[in-house]
């Protein structure tokens, strides 16, 4: 099988102009291979989206990147510091730092439901101490305002929708100024309208030069979007390249087969 390949990152190389670097991640669940030599490189501002069948291993990877999942080898670098390594430990606080920097936007929103959308906003602010309480107020009012939710600021979290609870996780998010977004199939759970929503404030984050990778099956975003595209099969990397090179001129027979597909089911 064809795999993609970046040049090989040493625990002794920063990649300055990375914000996401990782190269060699492999992880296996007993003898099942997850993820199998996988490699990534997301620059500034770049939207990087990872697409391919269910069980490809895209979640799995986008876990290992922040280390919610560790994986068994590799090297993950954020902003040029290495993060992970076979032999690298970080302690407890480092990782929360590594979190901070690379928020992750999940498929299910994971909102408080004893708070309202503000607060579920300003909670990781002040847990985090890294602003008062006028302060995380604030911030949290201008991001409610900029994913279209202001009017909602106050409404506890059970009686938001699917796609308003989605935006809500995205502002907060935001709100820790992380270095990228990392988002796993986030409107994955929504019907329609909703995802169109939810849609609609990733396009615009990308317009704003928000880093981005994002795991998703949503072939128009990924086409009209994306700066690149990720495919992934069976736990590797199969070909990566241009949004336009994927979907019209990818260069493997599986990744053509697969964009052909996405573009007919588009045009349908």
């Amino acid at each position: 099988m064809e795999s993609f390949v970046v040049e090989k990152m040493t625990p002794t190389i920063k990649q300055s102009e990375s914000i996401i670097r990782a190269d060699g991640v492999s992880l296996s669940f007993g003898e099942v291979k997850a993820l199998e030599d996988v490699c990534i490189d997301v620059r500034q501002r770049e939207v990087v989206t990872i697409v391919g069948p269910s069980g490809a291993g895209k979640s799995t990877f986008l876990r290992c990147l922040n280390l919610l999942q560790k994986p068994d080898q590799g090297h993950i670098a954020i902003d040029g510091k290495l993060i992970f390594n076979d032999s690298l430990c970080l302690k407890k606080k480092e990782l929360q730092d590594v979190r901070r920097k690379l928020g992750m936007v999940f498929q299910r929103f994971h909102l408080f439901p004893h708070l309202t959308a503000l607060e579920n906003v300003t909670l990781a602010m002040l847990e985090a101490g890294i602003a008062t309480r006028d302060e995380a107020v604030e911030t949290a009012t201008a991001l409610l305002d900029r994913v279209g939710l202001l009017k909602r600021a106050l409404a506890p979290a059970p009686r938001l929708s699917g796609g308003e609870q989605q935006r809500v996780a995205i502002a907060r998010a935001l709100a820790m100024k992380p270095r990228a977004l990392l988002f796993d199939e986030p409107t994955s759970a929504l019907d329609p309208e909703a995802s169109r929503e939810v849609l609609s404030v990733m396009k615009e984050l990308a317009q704003q030069g928000t880093t981005m990778v994002v795991v998703t099956h949503e072939m128009k975003f990924a086409l009209n979007v994306s700066d690149r595209i990720l495919f992934m099969e069976a736990g590797k990397a199969i070909e990566s390249g241009s949004a336009e090179d994927m979907f019209y001129r990818a260069k493997s027979a599986r990744a053509r087969a697969f964009f052909a597909q996405a573009l007919d089911h588009m045009e349908s």
